[in-house]
């Protein structure tokens, strides 16, 4: 694979934090307010329950599908999308 951007062939895969970060505390404050407030029609054990299975969840999309970047021009790509 070469960078699409200066043509070299140094590329690393590079993690999308931000996405990370905004879907594993926001689910979680979510779900977490849902099971507080009662939300859930009385099934708030439940949703305790699905925090942690949310949050690894996210740390696997995390770690699965990174993107990559190149190392002489710090370009960054998704190269699962086609170019164009």
């Amino acid at each position: 694979m070469q960078c699409p951007k200066c043509g070299s062939s140094k590329i690393v895969p590079v993690g999308q934090y931000d996405k990370l970060i905004y879907y594993s505390l926001g689910g979680t404050a979510g779900i977490g307010g849902a099971a507080f407030f009662g939300l859930a029609g009385g099934y708030s054990p439940a949703l305790w329950f699905l925090i942690p299975f949310w949050l690894l969840g996210c740390v696997f999309f995390y770690v699965k599908y990174p993107l990559a970047g190149c190392d002489e021009c710090n370009h960054q790509w998704n190269p699962r999308k086609p170019a164009g």
